[in-house]
């Protein structure tokens, strides 16, 4: 900054007008951020000066430019890039974000390549927060400048230690008669030569010495001017420290003393430069230190403070009107001053009309031939509006503009300011993440102005319901996030949570319509769900989805102490990241079969998730996760990757190979270079690319149509077949079987489970059928689990079969097996005999039992965790065969308690799981070995030989906890 106040700024413009007419990417790397951009916005390369400004890496580079950086890919934001692509450079002003999250403002620049056929952009980024601050203090330094240019007899300069360099105000010129047009910014060695050959060594040593131990000097010596005349110099400097303490240079005065012999007072000095002293913007002071007595202050000083130099002569101290709350820090920083260096802070006072300014000093202390402290002057100026500037700029990066809620930093501050408090104590506190259902029907219906007044007066009521200590943010849009400071137990949150569903009971009265709204609501809790801030939100988001699931109007509670399922995804949550980097994803085959020949014609590949604990982990449980915490990208490449190289062994063992379709999830499509990568992972593994397939469901496609559609006809292109999976599951599925190129549609398995006891179910099946055979498209039934769904399959002509019926996903190896068998032969569960998996005598109960499953401990380790509902299907005195929808391990180590009530007595058992078979995606079935002593185990035989008795001998049944309903309709 001391260097701009001797330099021109004009110069520094006219080379930014310059560069911004001739764009020169070698020299305009070290100015400002420049990105290299593609037709679509994508990010091809960028400077350094990017990275250092924004923060990302090339890792975060992978999205589109104007989603990472602006967050904002509007209309109007592609319009500005259509232009510059057709040679017109654009200009325009918008919000970046930081990779932190803070937000800047920045002018961009979008300016188009000069080759012919190209169609890239320079984005050119200038920080205007920063630019507007500079600027202004660039602006204060030039009427300084301006000022001391016309005092004659004093020269100011900056000497840049770091780079050998020296600045001077225009006296220079004039003090050694030299050109006044040249250049002049001498190194040390170079201004030494007009140094007096018997003064030379007296002012190298003091300058060198002064540099050592960074402290200032005063010293008198002659000069030599150009025209070989002598003068008599007073300098007096002062060293200049950056924030890190390390050395920048000096800033000083040159005074010729030759003829006017100017006294060491500073009120001779200010005869010479009352321009200056006339400044209203900048205040010039000198103090007598000695005595503590003004010698003098400018006009800038009367209309900084309110107050005269006859108020100062008359004892009034300049740190009686400092403000009461800096007032201990600007006693601090008088200690810089005994070292020798200049001072240069910022702080408050408080004006003679009650005005509270902010301002901003620079003190230069003069010493006496002993070392003390005699005199100091300064300049102070008025950054009062540049400082409510920042604070308003820090606002709107911690605020929301329509509902002055805290934004996402600052709530992460709270956050972690609850998890510094309550670290090592039993107080626990919720985070609750809240979605307005359905906000986007109120915009598109009643319009925005509407919507926005509803989030408003929304906010308004939430917070009446929250207690002082709790915190009400806005994550975006129709999202808000509370924290709720203290909770005593599960029940009591429960009661919280349902007060804020009471207060939206009544309907929002906006302008002449009556608004009726709900929310889903979904809760983590410290420390059970996490013990940082990004465990603790994700997992509130975990369990908004969960709320989701369950309709409109609900909440789920993520707590381990709520259920075996919760607990579960609390550990999926924790472990996913290390479970990526440790590689614990492995891949299972599920075959797809002609239903005519029973000949496996395809397979989906499925990863699973081997996990320590919970053994595998099927993908809709981490996947979901995975898209959040950003790893979905890692993954599926994996996913890629090990398929081609798969297919790639098969085909070297000899054995015939069918199309491997695999599941990619919506964020690929949005990347142009993506297909160009999947070429690569082809190409490099020495595979054909008819040999994979692709699956995308609907909402990839709601995702951006446009770059989905783009990149589809690029895989087609490369001989990719494209699956449209879950067909019938959306909205507008039928129009984009004309828009997009698929090959095949698989039809949703819900509606294949349904397709006998709907007739809705079953005729949409026939429809999409016979609509696929129109198109030319294949189909593909997933979800088949009987002989009667496969038959019925048959008759309406769908040739393609994926299900239990034939056979579960499996690893590489069985499947290998299964690619050698080449056909497949149906078992029918409803026609299959349940096989006794236990020695001992079962009781089948006519109806499921109902009981209460609990997780008890894991590898000796006892866990509190809440029930989970089960069936069970038989039982013995060594143990039982029950039904879930619980994805549990086979461990030894892993104790289960079972609670339920027979003969209206409670039974209570305990055992581990020996056994377990997959029913289909959703249901498991598995098999419970006791760990009972010998007078429980006599107990339990007393009881189930009653039981037995009653049912073989009685018309109806004997009391028990049964369940009437199907047990796909229970676990729904």
């Amino acid at each position: 900054m001391m260097k701009k106040f001797f330099e021109k700024s004009s110069e520094r413009e006219q080379l930014i007008l310059e560069l911004d007419k001739e764009l020169i990417p070698e020299v305009y790397d070290y100015l400002n951020t420049i990105v290299k951009l593609d037709e679509n916005g994508n990010i091809i390369s960028y400077n350094q000066v990017f990275e250092s400004q924004f923060g990302y890496n090339e890792r975060d580079l992978k999205d589109n430019f104007f989603d990472v950086v602006l967050k904002n890919n509007s209309s109007e934001i592609r319009k500005y890039l259509e232009k510059a692509l057709s040679g017109e450079t654009q200009k325009f002003d918008d919000i970046g974000f930081h990779k932190n999250g803070n937000q800047v403002d920045i002018q961009i620049a979008l300016i188009p390549t000069k080759k012919k056929g190209s169609k890239h952009v320079y984005a050119i980024l200038k920080n205007t927060t920063n630019l507007q601050q500079q600027e202004k203090k660039l602006n204060q330094f030039q009427k300084m400048r301006e000022a001391f240019d016309k005092v004659d007899y004093i020269c100011c300069f900056y000497y840049d230690a770091v780079n050998d360099l020296h600045y001077f105000s225009k006296q220079i010129t004039e003090m050694l008669r030299i050109n006044p047009v040249k250049k002049f910014t001498p190194s040390l060695n170079h201004i030494l030569r007009y140094v007096h050959t018997e003064d030379k060594e007296l002012v190298r040593t003091t300058v060198l010495k002064a540099l050592d131990e960074r402290v200032g000097f005063q010293i008198e010596y002659r000069l030599i001017r150009a025209d070989q005349t002598i003068c008599l110099v007073r300098e007096q400097s002062g060293i200049l420290l950056d924030k890190k303490g390390r050395l920048e240079g000096f800033v000083g005065f040159i005074q010729d003393i030759t003829d006017h012999k100017m006294s060491d007072e500073l009120l001779e000095k200010e005869k010479n430069i009352s321009i200056l002293y006339d400044n209203p913007d900048i205040g010039i002071w000198s103090i007598d230190f000695q005595n503590s007595a003004t010698i003098s202050i400018s006009k800038g000083i009367e209309y900084i403070s309110g107050y005269t130099q006859g108020e100062f002569n008359n004892g009034l101290q300049w740190v009686s009107i400092v403000h009461s709350e800096d007032l201990q820090h600007y006693m601090d920083n008088q200690v810089t001053l005994e070292k020798g260096n200049i001072l240069q802070h910022q702080y408050r006072i408080i004006a003679k009309n009650g005005d509270i300014k902010w301002v901003q000093d620079y003190t230069i202390p003069t010493f006496d031939h002993h070392g003390n402290i005699i005199r100091l002057n300064g300049i102070t100026s008025d950054i009062t509006e540049r400082k409510v500037l920042e604070e308003q700029i820090k606002y709107l990066a911690n605020y929301d503009v329509l509902t002055n809620l805290p934004k996402r930093n600052k709530l992460i501050e709270k956050l972690e300011q609850l998890i510094k408090e309550y670290t090592n104590s039993k107080q626990q506190f919720a985070v609750i993440k809240l979605d307005i259902d359905g906000f986007k029907y109120v915009n598109d219906t009643v319009g925005n102005d509407v919507g926005d007044e509803l989030l408003k007066r929304f906010t308004s009521r939430i917070t009446n319901y929250l207690s002082a200590n709790d915190v009400l943010a806005r994550r975006g849009g129709d999202e808000f996030i509370i924290l709720l400071d203290k909770i005593d137990s599960i029940s009591s949150l429960k009661m919280r949570v349902n007060s804020i569903f009471e207060c939206l009971n009544e309907p929002f009265n906006i302008n002449d319509y009556q608004l009726y709204i709900t929310a889903s609501l979904g809760i983590s809790v410290y420390p059970e769900n996490g013990v940082t801030s990004l465990e603790l939100l994700r997992n509130a988001n975990l369990a908004l989805l969960n709320a989701k699931k369950r309709g409109k109007n609900n909440y789920y509670i993520l707590s381990q102490s709520s259920s075996i399922q919760s607990f579960k995804n609390y550990s999926i949550g924790r472990d996913l990241k290390k479970a990526v980097e440790n590689e614990e994803m492995v891949l299972y085959f599920q075959p797809q079969v002609d239903s005519r020949s029973n000949q496996i014609i395809g397979a989906e590949a499925l990863i699973r998730w081997n996990h320590s604990e919970w053994g595998l982990i099927s993908p809709h449980e981490f996947l979901i996760i995975a898209e959040e915490n950003g790893l979905i990208t890692e993954i599926d490449n994996w996913v890629i990757h090990e398929v081609c190289q798969q297919i790639k062994t098969w085909k070297n063992r000899g054995i015939q190979v069918i199309p491997i379709s695999i599941n990619i999830s919506a964020i690929h499509f949005l990347k142009p270079d993506w297909p160009s990568q999947v070429a690569r992972i082809i190409r490099d593994a020495g595979i054909q690319p008819n040999e994979i397939e692709f699956e995308v469901t609907e909402t990839t496609i709601l995702s951006n149509s446009e770059m989905v559609k783009n990149s589809i006809f690029n895989l087609k292109e490369l001989g990719i077949k494209i699956t449209l999976d879950d067909f019938g599951k959306g909205y507008s599925s039928l129009s984009y079987l004309t828009e997009y190129p698929f090959d095949v549609i698989k039809i949703d398995k819900t509606f294949i489970r349904n397709m006998h006891q709907s007739d809705r179910d079953l005729h949409l099946i026939k429809s999409i059928i016979y609509m696929a055979k129109g198109l030319q498209l294949r189909v593909v039934a997933e979800g088949v689990e009987t002989i009667r769904q496969l038959k019925t399959l048959q008759q309406q002509q769908c040739h393609e079969i994926q299900g239990y019926l034939f056979s579960h996903p499996v690893p590489s190896d069985e499947f290998e097996t299964l690619l050698r068998k080449k056909t497949l032969q149906p078992i029918d569960p409803e026609q299959k005999a349940l096989e006794s998996k236990r020695k001992h005598y079962r009781l089948n109960f006519p109806y499921p039992l109902e009981a209460d499953i609990k997780l008890i401990s894991i590898a000796g380790r006892n866990v509190e965790l809440g029930v989970s509902k089960v069936l069970v299907e038989d039982i013995s005195i060594g143990g039982l065969r029950f039904v879930s929808n619980l994805k549990l391990p086979i461990r030894g180590d892993v104790i289960y308690q079972f609670e339920t009530e027979l003969l209206n007595t409670t039974v209570i058992l305990k055992g581990n799981i020996i056994w377990k078979e997959e029913i289909n995606e959703d249901l498991v079935e598995y098999g419970i070995q006791f760990i009972l002593n010998e007078d429980e185990q006599a107990a339990l035989s007393n009881l189930l030989n009653s039981f037995i008795i009653l049912l073989t001998n009685q018309s109806f049944l004997p009391p028990y906890r049964k369940v009437s309903v199907e047990r796909s309709q229970y676990f729904k």
